[in-house]
């Protein structure tokens, strides 16, 4: 018996929570190393700091990355309409088979962003304020960029180069886009910091769906406007 007023709107808002916070612990759990060390480094000695952020950097291809595909895998089908699907089947489907892809471009986002950190430490971090905020705002737009590739990699059928380029032209072309989740995931990040507690439960399912959802949005309105039909480049892997 479908439920109205006021007790229809607690159990779908239950329902929401429980599906965002499944997804989100079941993200956590494949990432219990890097999140181990994560803790390691924040609640005890930080003098190891090199050593955990590099033992994090090799992690991350392997899983990391692949995890994260995981989780877009299923939020894409909440924003495609298809809220009902078995998360845990379907996290483990997504991660057995977007597992290479998602570990290529782990090592590929891995170095680039090793890298990008690199250069703040030593080069950035004592130029001016300005510097600092062109800096921010390039890490913004590359985060954007990784979160595009993610929703390529779950929805369309393309190979590993093409999804690389095809999110970094989305993400130059549809700024607005671009800003919307930069500012969103910024929000979140700084929310997460406030509020602990919600790290384990929501913070990375919310980042995926809200970067999935402008994704899909601008993708609709890029398909309407060539006259393609979405159904035929849609990713088959995860349909049903």
């Amino acid at each position: 018996m479908e439920m109205n007023g006021m007790m229809g709107g607690f159990y779908k808002l239950s329902v929401l929570i429980m599906r965002f916070s499944l997804t989100n612990v079941l993200w956590v759990l494949f990432n219990f190393p890097i999140v181990y060390i994560l803790l390691t480094l924040l609640v005890g000695d930080i003098s190891n700091l090199q050593m955990g952020l590099l033992m994090i950097a090799i992690l991350a291809p392997f899983i990391f990355f692949p995890a994260t595909a995981a989780m877009y895998g299923v939020v894409r089908k909440w924003v495609m309409g298809d809220g009902d699907i078995p998360i845990f089947r379907s996290f483990l489907r997504y991660y057995k088979e977007n597992y290479k892809r998602s570990f290529l471009v782990g090592v590929v986002f891995t170095l680039f962003w090793t890298s990008w950190v690199l250069n703040y430490l030593m080069f950035f971090q004592q130029q001016s304020v300005f510097f600092k905020v062109m800096f921010l705002v390039i890490t913004a737009f590359f985060f954007t960029w990784n979160a595009y590739f993610f929703s390529y990699t779950v929805h369309f059928e393309m190979k590993f180069f093409p999804s690389l380029k095809s999110s970094f032209i989305l993400a130059i072309g549809s700024p607005f886009s671009t800003i919307g989740v930069a500012l969103i995931n910024g929000a979140l990040i700084f929310i997460s910091f406030t509020f602990t507690f919600l790290i384990p439960f929501f913070v990375g399912s919310l980042s995926a769906y809200l970067s999935f959802l402008y994704f899909y949005k601008v993708i609709q309105k890029a398909m309407k406007a060539q006259g393609v039909n979405e159904k035929v480049t849609s990713s088959p892997s995860l349909e049903g």
